[in-house]
């Protein structure tokens, strides 16, 4: 069993929006049995959450609410990858720090810079994503590892052929494509030229603009914007080879590209620029020093692979997983507790998620609501308040009872169970740990 109490991240991206590495290693860490907080930040684009969900049994994401409440009888490891956070993590209490560097603080990322070093130095773990991170993290730090990049492979690799999507049934073959971020470090000027010289080809461009405005404009060049991560292997299925355009800079010295895994485990080939991380699977790859190589490799990716070439490259990915990494992660966080002689405290999971609806007043439901009732849990409906309930094992009540204290303790006429509101109503109820009461609307 696991040592660790919860590993915590602090609100630094969407849950929801361009999922990267923070979601997958959250996400997987919860898979494995280990109590989960994703402290969201939620994109403009979203519609504004409240409240508190349950993602699964183990992940809780947190939207607008503080975990203080929920962290009072335990110490969370503290996972986190913004280097600003590097003072405001204390308030959490951490019993164990790791700094997971993703990025160089340099070029689009130089705003990182004033508080790497600090980062890196004061934490008990620093998990770095490429061979230029390692060296930079491990010359500060000695505690430092190297965990690159992975995919979700089994969301990717093409076991069933999607219908391709609406927004590319127009475009014919071949589809050179790109997933990710429209940013300053992809090379748009490259990309235009190579368009204007294969004007046959078609690039389709996928992912929201980051931080530029203007892009070239040309009748195959085709930028269909941000598209939700379910619907990515729709569109990757109908790529013919996939592209990483990136610039070379300092900062891309030090990526290593996640969108590189997810190509291969569709299967594509895939045409890069000079990257250090990608030099490494050359043998897969096409790797380009120059834009002539670029243009060069985009053809031979096209004639030249090979189905034994493809099921190399998905082998790849599959060992690159998010879930291996998650429990490679997972291992160092749990030798390193050891060795400090950390213990984890014992808590009910189910327990914590009895306090969780409370925080979220006047939520919609398309359901009726639930709620799990542990020993000593209780829920206060108001005077006047009509709904019909029932109690797990019991019988439904009837259809307007008003007032009524609901137990769960074993000397009371309720065993422990659920109460599960069956006609969706107006009610306010409290628990005994909150002492308080909030004003929830379902229905």
């Amino acid at each position: 069993m696991s040592n660790i109490n919860c590993i915590l991240y602090p609100p630094t991206v969407d849950f929801h929006y361009l999922v990267q590495r923070p979601q997958h290693l959250i996400k997987n860490f919860s898979e494995l049995g280990v109590l989960s907080f994703f402290l969201n930040n939620p994109h403009l684009h979203e519609h504004q959450r409240r409240g508190i969900e349950r993602i699964n049994p183990y992940l809780f994401l947190f939207n607008g609410v503080e975990p203080t409440e929920f962290l009072r009888d335990i110490r969370p490891v503290v996972y986190y990858s913004a280097t600003a956070h590097v003072d405001m993590i204390k308030k959490y209490r951490p019993s164990l720090v790791v700094f997971d560097s993703v990025d160089e603080p340099s070029d689009e990322f130089a705003g990182w810079r004033p508080y790497y070093h600090r980062a890196v130095a004061t934490a008990d773990i620093v998990i770095t994503t490429s061979d230029k991170l390692y060296k930079m993290a491990k010359s500060i730090n000695p505690r430092s590892v190297l965990v690159p990049n992975a995919c979700d492979y089994e969301h990717f690799s093409p076991s069933t052929h999607l219908p391709i999507p609406a927004d590319m049934r127009g475009i014919n073959s071949p589809v050179i494509g790109y997933i990710g971020a429209i940013a300053t470090w992809v090379d748009l000027e490259l990309l235009d030229r190579v368009a204007a010289r294969l004007p046959h080809f078609n690039f389709v461009m996928l992912g929201p603009l980051y931080n530029v405005s203007e892009l070239p404009q040309r009748p195959n060049l085709h930028w269909l914007g941000f598209k939700d991560y379910k619907d990515l292997p729709a569109y990757a299925q109908a790529f013919d080879v996939g592209l990483i355009p990136f610039k070379l800079s300092s900062m891309t010295e030090s990526v290593n590209p996640i969108k590189m895994w997810e190509y291969m485990a569709v299967g594509m080939p895939v045409v890069a620029t000079a990257l250090p991380e990608v030099y490494k699977f050359q043998e897969l790859i096409y790797y380009s020093e120059n834009e002539e190589e670029f243009i060069e490799n985009i053809g031979k990716a096209l004639v030249t692979d090979n189905p034994f070439r493809q099921k190399q490259r998905m082998e790849l990915a599959r060992q690159n997983s998010w879930s291996a990494r998650a429990v490679e992660i997972i291992d160092i966080i749990e030798n390193t507790l050891a060795e400090k002689g950390i213990k984890k405290t014992e808590y009910r999971v189910d327990g914590i998620m009895d306090t969780l609806l409370p925080d979220s007043a006047y939520t919609d439901f398309n359901e009726p609501f639930r709620a799990s009732l542990s020993p000593f849990q209780q829920v206060l409906v108001s005077p006047g308040s009509g709904f019909r309930y029932s109690i797990y094992p019991g019988k439904e009540s009837r259809d307007r009872d008003r007032v009524r204290n609901v137990w769960s303790r074993a000397d009371s006429a309720f065993p422990a169970g659920d109460i599960a509101v069956v006609q969706k109503s107006g009610f306010r109820y409290y628990t005994q740990r909150h002492q308080k009461e909030l004003g929830l609307y379902y229905g």
